[in-house]
């Protein structure tokens, strides 16, 4: 009797053993070996991947096509790199990938890209990682439509970059939404790089440039980080069509920021509610390069344009719309062209030239201080002030035909920007009527 009984229990036993892995793990939670299946795949095949939780790393070593369907999981249990690609013609496309080695120090990936050619990465949501892409010494590389974030609990120096480009060319940089990074996109030595219509923010710098050359940068939205662009040590940017906004710090806190760059060209970007607007830098360097910046929005920012003594650039045709200080310089003797720019701020100067020049101007560059009474009542009352005209203030620009109404305030800058364009014809437009008005009694 005892020997039937233990009989039984064995068999019940080996029965529920046997089932315990459907049990347990349903078919999308199984944990599936995703390597075996790149390692015996033909050269140039596609690779379907059902849905489940793929074990990390893995490494793909050959021509292949390499797609999600549906909820298709890539974890790395916090070793190295998640993904890395060293072949030539890789798609890679809708994935989550997700756990990366967690030390900065040792620049994990989600996904790494090294001495590669022709990589499409598309349509994957990548967290929870040091860098989210880094593309290393590749050519024609495509990123585009993916979600990246780095570890948003972490302050903006423990995290990594969204796209992180070392010394690589031809990269297209297009659709991602990029947030909780360090910086959005990160080009260091490289070149022929397109960075378009990405939205970037909650970083430390949306996009970045060091040491980089060819880049057109286009329709992109970067918002909410410490600074929007920073330029720098770079040559040959084209700059277009971007809504840069509400980009505020404490140490460092620009729109855009230009340093040792030159043939830099803006056109109709709109630079928004950020603490300076556009803040250049030694530049152009060198000296023979050249920068311009044309039909472009400078508005609601603290500071619109600021510059050091070594910059020279051309400005045409700009608005520059209610900022708290229109132009700030560092030192006195910079040089610039202004060209038919709007400034709200013109008042009754309507048919004459423009002479940038302010008395509190010139002690808030003096005193940074005062800055913490810039918004109060008493202080707009002093800034506007006809007792203060004969003190002697610095002219910092002068326009010989300031444009009677605003060149680049309409929709072409951006669709998601119509708020503060509406916003700056608000507060712009009655100003200029009533002013009119006055000069005409």
């Amino acid at each position: 009797m005892l020997h039937t009984i233990f009989l039984l229990i064995s068999l019940t036993t080996f029965l529920l053993v046997q089932s315990a892995p459907d049990m347990a793990y349903p078919e999308k939670h199984q944990i599936s070996d995703l390597q075996s299946l790149i390692d015996s795949a033909e050269p140039y095949s596609t690779i379907p991947a059902p849905p489940g939780i793929y074990a990390g790393p893995i490494r793909i070593w050959k021509p292949l096509a390499l797609k999600g369907a549906g909820d298709v999981v890539v974890d790395g249990k916090g070793s190295g790199d998640v993904v890395v690609i060293k072949a030539d013609d890789v798609i890679f496309e809708g994935f989550r990938i997700i756990n990366s080695f967690p030390d900065v120090a040792f620049e994990p990936a989600g996904i790494k890209i090294v001495n590669s050619r022709n990589v499409t990465i598309t349509g994957n949501r990548i967290e929870n990682v040091i860098h989210a892409i880094y593309v290393v010494n590749s050519t024609d590389v495509k990123v585009t439509k993916n979600h990246l974030t780095s570890f948003p609990e972490r302050s903006v120096n423990d995290r990594g970059h969204g796209v992180y480009l070392w010394y690589s060319v031809g990269v297209g940089v297009s659709e991602n939404r990029i947030e909780n990074v360090k910086d959005g996109v990160y080009s260091d030595h490289s070149y022929n790089v397109t960075v378009m219509a990405n939205e970037i923010f909650g970083s430390r710098y949306g996009i970045h440039l060091m040491y980089s050359a060819r880049h057109v940068i286009d329709r992109n939205v970067i918002r909410g980080n410490l600074v929007g662009m920073a330029l720098m040590y770079s040559f040959r940017l084209m700059v277009t069509n971007n809504t840069v906004r509400e980009n505020r710090g404490l140490a460092v806190s620009e729109g855009i920021f230009i340093r040792e760059s030159s043939d830099v060209y803006l056109e109709r970007n709109l630079v928004v509610g950020n603490a300076v607007g556009l803040h250049v830098v030694n530049s152009p360097y060198p000296r023979e390069g050249g920068l311009r910046f044309r039909m472009n929005v400078i508005a609601f920012n603290n500071v619109g344009v600021r510059f050091d003594g070594w910059a020279s650039a051309v400005f045409e045709r700009n608005d520059l719309v209610e900022n708290a200080q229109q132009i700030s310089l560092l030192t006195p003797s910079a040089t610039s062209l202004w060209m038919r720019n709007f400034w709200s701020d013109r008042g009754l100067q309507i048919g004459e030239k423009y002479l940038a020049k302010s008395t509190v101007e010139d002690l808030l560059d003096r005193w940074p201080v005062l800055w913490a009474f810039a918004y109060g009542p008493g202080f707009s009352a002093i800034k506007t002030s006809r007792s203060l005209s004969g003190l002697g203030s610095s002219v910092k620009a002068i326009d010989e035909f300031p444009a009677k109404s605003p060149n680049a305030l309409r929709p072409t800058v951006n669709a998601g920007s119509s708020v503060w364009l509406a916003a700056a014809l608000a507060l712009t437009l009655p100003p200029v009527a009533a002013a009119i008005a006055a000069s005409r009694r």
